[in-house]
C-alpha cells in the first residue's frame, strides 16, 4: 500500500472519529439554516418584487427583475465554490463551513433590514443585490464544504444515507420557510389589525429569524472536532482540478438537470399557480410546504436506496420519467387550475426530482480525490447551478412572455433533463467503490 493511500486513509478515518450522529447534526442544522435564509427570499419574491424595484407599467417586469436578483447570486456560486472549497480541502471542512454560515447570515440581515425603492430609491434595490451576492457566495462555498464532511465522515456502505442529509436539509428548510410564511399571512393581518401589514413589513420577520438563529449553527459546528488534523501542519502538494476536468464536465452536465428539476419542482410551481392561474398565495406557500416535506423524507429514502441499488439507475429512471411528464405536468395545471391539482402535480415532480438528485450529488462527490473533493464538488455544483438553476424561474418566466404560452417552461425543463442524460453513458457507477 502506497504512503499516499495510507495517508488518506488515516484523515479519513480521523473524519469518521467525530461522530456520525454529530456530524450529520452540525452539517444538517447550519445547512438548513443557510437553505432557510436563501430559500424565503423565494417565498416572499411577490412582496419584494413590488417594493425594491421601481413602479412599471408592465405587471410582469418587477416579478422578472426580483428572480433576476435570485439568479444574480448562483453567479457568485463558482466564485465562493473554489475560494472557500479550496479553503475547506486545506484547512478543514470545519472551519469553512462557520465561515459560510456567517456570510450568509450577513446577507440575511442586509435584506431584513434592507430600505425599500419607495424610501431610499435605488439604493434599496442594491443593498438587496448586494445581500444575495454574498449568500451567492456562501451557498457556493457551504455545499462543497458539508458534501465533502458527510461523505467522508460516512462508513462505506452509508454513503447515500450520510450524503442525502444535504438535499433532505433543503427540503427541511422549505418546509419551516413555508409554515412560516403561511402563519404569517394568516396571523399577521389579525393580530396586526392590517390587511396589508405582511407586504409592507410581515415579510422580514423570518429574515430576522434566521438571523437569530444563526449562531445556534455556528456553535454547532465549532463543537465539531477537527476534521483535518494534519492539514494545517503537514505541506500538501497543490490539487490539480485540469487532471479531473473530465468528472467536471461530466459532473456539471448532471448538476443542469438535477437542478433545473429542483427549482422549477419545488419553487416555481408554486409562484406560477399564484402568478399565472390566478391561485391564491395561500396556495403557493402550502405547495412550496409539501415541496419540503416531500424532498426531506423522500432524500433519506433515496439515500438508502443509493446504498441499496447505485447510483446510475435512479438517475436514469429518474431523468427519463421526468422529460416523458413535464409536459404532460403543465398542460393538466393549466387545463385544470385547482389546488388539489397542483398539490399533486408538486408531489410526483418533486419525488422524481429528489430521485435522481440524491444520487447525483453523491456521484458527483465520489469523481473527486479528497484532496480536493470539497473544491471539486462546489465547482461543479455552482457553475451548473449558476448556469442554468439559478435562473431557472427567471428564464421559465421570460419564456411565457416571449412565447405567449404558459407550457413554455415545461421546454425548458425538458432541455436541461436531456442534458443531464446524455452524461449518463460517460460515467460508472461509483457505489461500493472505495474513496479516493
Amino acid at each position: 500500500m502506497s504512503e499516499n493511500t495510507l495517508s488518506n486513509d488515516q484523515e479519513i478515518t480521523s473524519v469518521r472519529k467525530v461522530g456520525g450522529k454529530r456530524v450529520i447534526f452540525a452539517a444538517s442544522f447550519g445547512n438548513a439554516l443557510e437553505f432557510f435564509d436563501f430559500g424565503i427570499y423565494n417565498f416572499f419574491v411577490i412582496y419584494i418584487s413590488v417594493l425594491f424595484f421601481p413602479p412599471s407599467s408592465d405587471p410582469n417586469l418587477a416579478l422578472l427583475l426580483a428572480f433576476a436578483t435570485f439568479g444574480v447570486s448562483f453567479i457568485m456560486r463558482p466564485l465562493g465554490g473554489v475560494l472557500i472549497g479550496a479553503y475547506a480541502d486545506r484547512c478543514g471542512r470545519k472551519s469553512a463551513m462557520v465561515l459560510t454560515i456567517s456570510l450568509m447570515t450577513l446577507g440575511t440581515a442586509m435584506i431584513g433590514f434592507a430600505p425599500t425603492y419607495a424610501t431610499a430609491g435605488y439604493w434599496g434595490t442594491i443593498t438587496l443585490v448586494a445581500a444575495r451576492l454574498i449568500q451567492g457566495v456562501a451557498a457556493g462555498g457551504e455545499v462543497g464544504a458539508s458534501m465533502s464532511l458527510l461523505v467522508e465522515a460516512a462508513p462505506p456502505n452509508r454513503r447515500g444515507f450520510y450524503s442525502s442529509w444535504t438535499l433532505a436539509t433543503q427540503g427541511i428548510a422549505s418546509v419551516v420557510g413555508g409554515a412560516t410564511a403561511l402563519g404569517l399571512s394568516a396571523a399577521l393581518p389579525v393580530l396586526s389589525g392590517d390587511p396589508e401589514a405582511m407586504a409592507s413589513w410581515g415579510w422580514r420577520i423570518p429574515f430576522f429569524i434566521g438571523v437569530a438563529l444563526a449562531p445556534i449553527g455556528c456553535w454547532l459546528r465549532l463543537s465539531l472536532e477537527n476534521d483535518r488534523p494534519h492539514a494545517a501542519k503537514e505541506p500538501q502538494a497543490p490539487p490539480h482540478l485540469r487532471q479531473h476536468s473530465r468528472a467536471v464536465v461530466l459532473g456539471v452536465m448532471l448538476t443542469i438537470g438535477a437542478t433545473v428539476a429542483t427549482y422549477i419542482s419545488m419553487y416555481y410551481l408554486g409562484t406560477y399557480a399564484v402568478k399565472y392561474l390566478g391561485m391564491a398565495q395561500s396556495h403557493g406557500y402550502a405547495a412550496m410546504l409539501l415541496a419540503g416535506a416531500v424532498t426531506f423524507g423522500g432524500s433519506l429514502l433515496v439515500g438508502h436506496w443509493c446504498d441499496r441499488y447505485g447510483r446510475l439507475p435512479l438517475i436514469l429512471w429518474a431523468r427519463i420519467a421526468i422529460l416523458l411528464l413535464s409536459l404532460p405536468v403543465f398542460w393538466l395545471l393549466n387545463e385544470v387550475p385547482h389546488p388539489a391539482v397542483l398539490l399533486s402535480v408538486v408531489v410526483l415532480m418533486v419525488s422524481l426530482t429528489t430521485l435522481g438528485s440524491v444520487p447525483t450529488l453523491l456521484m458527483i462527490s465520489e469523481l473527486f480525490p479528497q484532496r480536493i473533493r470539497a473544491l471539486g464538488f462546489a465547482l461543479v455544483y455552482s457553475l451548473g447551478v449558476a448556469i442554468f438553476g439559478g435562473f431557472a424561474q427567471y428564464i421559465a418566466s421570460q419564456s411565457i412572455a416571449l412565447s405567449g404560452s404558459l407550457l413554455a417552461p415545461a421546454g425548458y425543463l425538458m432541455l436541461a433533463t436531456v442534458i443531464s442524460l446524455l452524461a449518463l453513458p460517460l460515467l460508472r457507477e461509483t457505489g461500493g467503490d472505495r474513496l479516493q
